[in-house]
């Protein structure tokens, strides 16, 4: 790229406020491009998914690492729940309670728990995650504004999706969104600003599901031997890394949020920073991550036409996910479908996979 650079005459004639600056625009713009796609390519995972390893070994040695980026607490499950539920709602296919528990010291997340009236207890249950939106209430269909329909017209109401298809929902609120954000306080700052203490977002978030499941333990009616975390978006972000480091999940349904981080994370357009871990790049690209989850079940789900997932850098990424369940022994357990359409998750698409899934625990 050629770029214009202002003479010292130049610089002499430039005496309009912001003329110096937009001579140098370009030229900035250029350098800072040239910089970030530099650092990219020079990066080279230490710990990426090797064939010829040890695969158990690589396991163990990338989920410690993991999990010292995520900066989880010592003893995650090291303080008590103080869990509460009490009825909020009934139809004639399920039970609605609202539910709270202490993931940590100084954090409630709330939640609702959705029970279907056509099956027996104990039931399999789905956590249900959503991402950049007004908050949980998506999850269960109950749409407060024009802009809530819309994404719940987008495949979004996952907890009553889940509840359908007679799972247990357990729809929790995230951290900087809805019930959770702080007044005034968007995510991206919410996130800098947990980053800044030492506590990147992704990492407290993947707390709250992994204390979800210390509750879903506690409660009689439901089966914490079968359990599984969805989610759209950073919904599927969070699902995602939960189940690398989280053995109690069987099943990871990420939707729109699978993609090698050069394509995704490190591509325009710029993301939000709840979803960027430091330094993880130079330990292992997504698609060696998603090795973690093997040899449990790893659904992804993507779009055509998602402008935050390439759908083709995401099939290629997926080549790297077949290698490693292969290396597992369970080339089965890990899908790829592809939605015909933008950001969002397909129900249709995915519910066919889920229920497969979930019949084979029962056999």
């Amino acid at each position: 790229m050629s770029v214009h650079r202002p003479s010292r005459r130049e610089f002499g004639k430039l005496t309009v406020a912001g003329g110096l600056a937009a001579v140098l625009a370009p030229a900035r713009a250029a350098s800072n491009a040239a910089t970030v796609t530099t650092i990219v390519e020079r990066t080279v995972p230490a710990m990426r998914f090797d064939s010829e390893a040890d695969f158990a070994e690589w396991q163990d040695q990338l989920r410690a690492r993991l999990l010292e980026i995520l900066a989880l607490p010592e003893d995650p499950h090291g303080h008590p729940l103080n869990a509460h539920i009490e009825r909020d709602d009934e139809t004639e296919q399920y039970t609605v309670d609202r539910i709270s528990f202490t993931p940590e010291p100084g954090e409630v997340a709330p939640g609702y728990l959705l029970l279907p009236k056509d099956r027996q207890p104990p039931y399999p249950v789905m956590i249900c995650l959503q991402g950049h939106s007004p908050g949980m209430h998506i999850s269960v269909g109950r749409a407060k504004t024009e802009r809530d329909q819309r994404s719940i017209d987008g495949g979004r109401d996952i907890a009553l999706q889940a509840v359908a298809e007679g799972w247990a929902a357990l729809a929790i609120e995230q951290r900087g969104f809805g019930e959770r954000a702080e007044e005034g306080l968007a995510c991206r700052d919410a996130s800098l600003r947990t980053l800044h203490c030492g506590r990147p977002m992704t990492g407290n978030r993947v707390l709250d599901v992994m204390r979800a499941i210390d509750f879903i333990e506690a409660q009689p009616g439901l089966d914490a031997s079968r359990v599984g975390c969805m989610g759209n978006s950073a919904g599927g972000t969070v699902s995602f890394y939960a189940a690398c480091v989280e053995p109690r999940l069987r099943l990871a349904v990420v939707s729109c949020a699978f993609c090698p981080f050069a394509h995704s994370w490190l591509a325009d357009p710029p993301r939000c920073p709840c979803g960027y871990l430091p330094g993880i790049y130079s330990v292992a690209d997504m698609p060696d991550l998603a090795g973690l989850i093997a040899p449990r079940h790893l659904l992804i789900v993507a779009g055509k036409d998602d402008h935050l997932a390439p759908v083709d850098k995401v099939r290629e990424g997926f080549e790297t996910v077949k290698a490693a369940f292969e290396a597992a022994g369970v080339p089965d357990h890990a899908s790829l479908l592809v939605g015909d359409g933008g950001h969002q998750f397909y129900p249709e698409a995915a519910w066919p996979v889920i229920r497969s899934i979930a019949e084979g625990w029962e056999t």
